[in-house]
């Protein structure tokens, strides 16, 4: 059985009988407790379900609530195959981190790896969710990688909030919402990293020309012009 009919098998006994992986995101939490108030470097990773709103509205919300389910599992079991973590769930969007303290190229190449499979998983969800009288969805992926600063809403270790915040995560959600279905985009030191990447063809790549009404975001290594975000295609 090859690795997409097992996904296939996967989703329909989800659709069957409910989520087969209990999703958390402890791995992820372990990983930030290490490095409290320090900056980690990262590529961050947003997936959502384009048009969620307007099937939230058509759906009964049993059959919405299978359908974010199955969908926040086969991008949380893609990001541990390629080496990620899933840092949030949020709604019917899935925030993956992977480290990159050691390699920094490796872990733009696990993440881009990692968004292509997640496109291939949602191509075959969408053949059993048409057996079960379910719409196809798509959905968008955004990347960056930068670092973030990580930080404690509290003062017990293991108890208290703990979140990352800095303008390479707050920039992955703006960049996510510009995509379109089925797309992937990357922030412009992503694109810049993967370019010493010998595995990743960058011809791949196509610079997004932007509205500057509706970007308004500045690069941090040129003040003087807007954050740079690719497609890959």
């Amino acid at each position: 059985m090859t690795s997409l009919e097992k996904i296939r098998v996967r989703v329909d006994k989800t659709l069957s009988e409910g989520i087969q992986l209990n999703l958390s995101t402890e791995k992820s939490k372990e990983i930030l407790r290490s490095h409290l108030n320090t900056k980690i470097n990262l590529v961050t990773m947003f997936v959502d379900i384009s048009h969620s709103t307007e099937m939230s509205l058509s759906l009964p919300e049993r059959k919405f609530a299978l359908l974010v389910q199955c969908f926040a599992q086969e991008v949380s079991i893609a990001a541990i195959d390629y080496g990620g973590y899933v840092f949030k769930y949020e709604g019917d969007g899935v925030i993956v981190i992977f480290p990159a303290e050691h390699d920094e190229v490796k872990a733009c190449e696990n993440a881009l790896n990692c968004s292509k499979a997640i496109l291939e998983v949602i191509k075959v969800s969408n053949t059993a969710f048409s057996a079960y009288e379910l719409p196809e969805i798509s959905v968008r992926i955004g990347m960056t990688y930068g670092y973030g600063l990580v930080v404690l809403y509290g003062n017990d270790l293991e108890k208290a909030y703990i979140d990352m915040i800095g303008s390479s995560i707050s920039l992955a959600s703006k960049i996510v919402s510009i995509a379109d279905p089925n797309r992937i985009l990357v922030g412009e030191y992503f694109y810049s990293t993967i370019h010493s990447s010998k595995s990743i063809n960058c011809s791949n790549f196509a610079e997004l020309i932007l509205d500057p009404i509706k970007w308004k975001y500045l690069s941090r290594s040129d003040p003087h012009s807007r954050f740079r975000v690719y497609e890959y295609y």
